[in-house]
């Protein structure tokens, strides 16, 4: 299962940076269709403005406000030493042969047999007119007739080496004349648009960041892994030895039983009690691991004396610890002697913060406990006399295997509290905590009073 999940992560990034790269390729010609398409208008424009404006000159027009007369002639009456720069036919229209077009053509054909293109006031009209001039590394400009350079122009640093590799960059090349015999070439390498190079970054930061998010969600889920083998082979653990309890327990009970018939103590008779509980107890943990080992523990409610579970867990509390000089008090109202809860697991609880109350209370533990109606609440308070617990500890304490800083002296596992809290929760109630250091500690689970 690891190593497959493990394959399967290392296919969706590799496919998550072919998306990204093929994306930035997308985006890359996307720009350069749009500067191909920008600049082939713009130089058909400006070569074709600056060749009429140099032919102006040679007829001595006017360019800013250029006037040229048309006049109507008998062909019978040209010479054959007239020279013809082109033939207009108005019976055969054509968007690209417009009239105007015809005239610049004819007059750029006037204009080559005197003389060329004046290519720097080209580079300066083109350098002022195209916004995204910042972004070409290198070009050049040429005319050429019949295949023959009559001049050109180079930009850029390292631009001659830039542009003999004629497989970058865009050519835009512009008819000039009416006879075919003259065109403007131009070559451009452009650098990565800002644009692109934003994206490009962008998309390396975003590729690091997957894979680093990819990492370590496959050191936690190593690390879950591990924990949930850990936690499978406690809970094995643990599921044998109270196994194991079983025999020893039966044995016991049997043993008590034949010394009871034999004296009457009753101490045995209590004792003999003591293992049926904790036989019955153990019995039932075993049900319920195997009915259900995922979901929480299964409530039963019974009817439940507070005060007689608490006198026999204190009596049982104080032959544990008959060294120290302990002093318990109840005060239960007469309205919350009976409640109803699950007497295993509440047993448990107050066991447990019984015997916390005394463990953390010195050599002479003053412990209290009350109990009070609140509306459809019931309050159980246990109070000690103990060092209290620090503020910084205070919102841990009801972790799993979490023990305050203040105790290391005293033996323990941290689970007492978060079992508590565990089983008020089932409980549909709450636990409060009210410590100070050196004046005690309270705990209250308020449950709701129900059947």
């Amino acid at each position: 299962m690891k190593k497959r999940l493990t394959i399967f992560s290392c296919l969706v990034l590799i496919l998550l940076i072919f998306t990204q790269v093929i994306w930035i390729i997308q985006v890359s010609e996307r720009d350069k269709v749009r500067f191909r398409d920008e600049l082939s208008f713009l130089i058909n424009n400006i070569v074709k403005y600056h060749a009429t404006k140099q032919s102006f000159k040679l007829f001595n027009i006017d360019s800013e406000s250029p006037s040229i007369t048309l006049e109507k002639v008998n062909p019978d009456s040209i010479t054959a030493n007239t020279k013809s720069y082109g033939s207009y036919e108005t019976d055969q229209f054509e968007d690209n042969k417009s009239i105007s077009n015809f005239l610049e053509d004819a007059m750029t054909e006037i204009l080559f047999a005197s003389e060329t293109l004046d290519l720097i006031a080209i580079d300066s009209l083109f350098r002022r007119n195209f916004s995204h001039f910042a972004e070409i590394s290198a070009y050049f400009f040429s005319i050429k007739e019949k295949e023959k350079t009559v001049d050109s122009l180079y930009v850029g640093n390292s631009a001659i080496q830039k542009l003999n590799d004629t497989t970058k960059g865009i050519y835009i090349t512009v008819p000039l004349g009416t006879s075919g015999t003259h065109l403007f070439n131009s070559h451009f390498i452009f650098k990565p648009s800002t644009a692109t190079q934003q994206l490009t970054i962008l998309v390396i930061i975003s590729g690091i960041a997957v894979i680093a998010v990819a990492l370590i969600l496959f050191i936690l889920l190593n690390q879950l892994q591990r924990q949930i083998i850990r936690l499978n082979l406690q809970e094995k653990r643990v599921r044998g030895i109270i196994h194991d309890l079983k025999s020893p327990l039966s044995y016991i009970y049997s043993m008590l039983s034949v010394f009871e018939l034999k004296e009457e103590s009753n101490f045995l008779t209590e004792g003999k009690k003591r293992v049926k509980d904790l036989s019955d107890n153990i019995e039932r943990m075993l049900s319920e691991i195997k009915l259900n080992e995922k979901r929480e523990a299964t409530i039963q409610r019974e009817p439940y004396n507070l005060e007689c579970h608490c006198r026999e867990i204190i009596d049982e509390l104080q032959l544990i610890y008959e060294e120290k000089e302990i002093t318990i008090k109840l005060n239960f109202s007469q309205d919350t002697m009976t409640i109803y809860v699950d007497p295993f697991y509440f047993n448990s609880c107050l066991r447990n913060l019984l015997d916390n109350a005394i463990k953390y209370s010195g050599d002479k533990p003053i412990i209290l406990v009350t109990s009070r109606k609140e509306k459809n609440n019931i309050n159980i308070a246990v109070a000690d006399n103990g060092s209290g617990i620090p503020k910084r500890d205070q919102d841990n304490v009801f972790s799993e295997f979490f023990r305050s800083s203040g105790e290391s002296s005293v033996k323990g596992h941290g689970m007492g509290l978060y079992s508590i809290k565990q089983i008020v929760k089932a409980h549909s109630g709450k636990i409060k905590l009210d410590s100070e250091v050196g004046k005690g500690t309270v705990f209250s689970i308020i449950i709701p009073d129900k059947q």
